[in-house]
Order: C-alpha cells, then structure tokens, then sequence
C-alpha cells in the first residue's frame, strides 16, 4: 500500500515537472517571436509585450504551473536577446507575477473583461517602471509615442493569448483526467 502511494507521488512529481518545462518551453518561444516582432518595421522599438500577456494568463489561470526560476528566466531571455536594460524587465515580471498571484487569484470568479482591465494596469505599470527606469539611467525621455503604441498593441493582444491559453489548459486538463 506505501509502495502504491509512493509510486504515484512520484508519478505526480513528474508530471508537475514536465508541465512546468512544457510552460517554460512555450514560454521561451514566445519571448522569441516577441524578438522577432520587434524587428519588422512596423513594430520597430514598439513589440507588443507578449512574454508578459502570457505570464499573466498563466499566472492567473493556473498559478501552480508558473514558477518564480521560469517568470526570472523568461524575462532575462528577453533581456538578454532583446537588447533591453538588463534586470528592469525580470523586476518588473517578478512584482507583476506576485501581484497576480496575492490579489488578483483572490477574484478568481471575475469576468474577462475585469481581467482585461487589471491586466491593461499591469501593462500600464510596467512600461511606467521601464521608462522611469530609462529616464533616471540615461537623462533622456524616449519616444512616448511609441510606448503608447506599445502599450496599445499589447493590451490589444491580450485576448488572444487570454483565450487561447484558457482553451488549451481546458483541453488539457480533460484529456489528462481522462487517462487517470
């Protein structure tokens, strides 16, 4: 009876593992495509913020799949290949992520759009702290034009990602619970 209930906890430790490696995999490519956005021209210094729409969903959605070492090294992937100021965007992730999970986890039964809401704040307070950030570092006051843009495009994304991740994770999760 032990070596049954052991053998599934260990059955259960590697089934979290290859979920959370399989939340960081679809992760990393994420923040590759955002890199890739940011050089098309319309794009150009103003990608949409993918990595954080998807840390976001799944944050919100499925908390316990989102691990601080995979938000820390989402974000300094990003960093390192986009050229951005190095630890602003692991900062900024990491506060988000932990607001998500103390605040917004708590309304969990709220509607799509009030998550909509909360996320164009995030997103809102995150291109704020990028930009403060810039400003205190090099004197100089960037384009808000296009962190308007920015912020415009990523808060139009956010559907998307919201939806698909929503759809996947229910499919998933059914499929999952059949098998057992």
């Amino acid at each position: 009876m032990i070596q049954n209930q052991t053998k599934f906890n260990m059955n259960k430790i590697h089934a979290d593992f290859s979920k959370k490696f399989l939340i960081f995999g679809v992760g990393a490519l994420i923040v590759l495509f955002e890199i890739a956005l940011a050089k098309w021209s319309l794009f150009f210094t103003a990608a949409p913020i993918l990595s954080l729409c998807y840390i976001f969903t799944v944050v919100l959605l499925r908390p316990h799949f989102m691990s601080v070492a995979t938000i820390i090294s989402l974000a300094l992937l990003a960093e390192l290949l986009g050229g951005d100021m190095l630890g602003v965007r692991v900062t900024t992730f990491y506060i988000a992520a932990i607001f998500v999970q103390k605040q917004l986890a708590l309304n969990e039964h709220d509607d799509f759009i009030a998550h909509w809401a909360n996320f164009s704040l995030i997103c809102f307070g995150v291109v704020l702290f990028r930009l403060l950030i810039f400003i205190s570092l090099y004197f100089a006051i960037p384009n808000l034009s296009m962190l308007a843009f920015q912020i415009g495009v990523t808060i139009l994304v956010f559907p998307i990602f919201f939806v698909t991740i929503s759809v996947l994770f229910s499919v998933f999760e059914t499929s999952t619970q059949r098998v057992d």
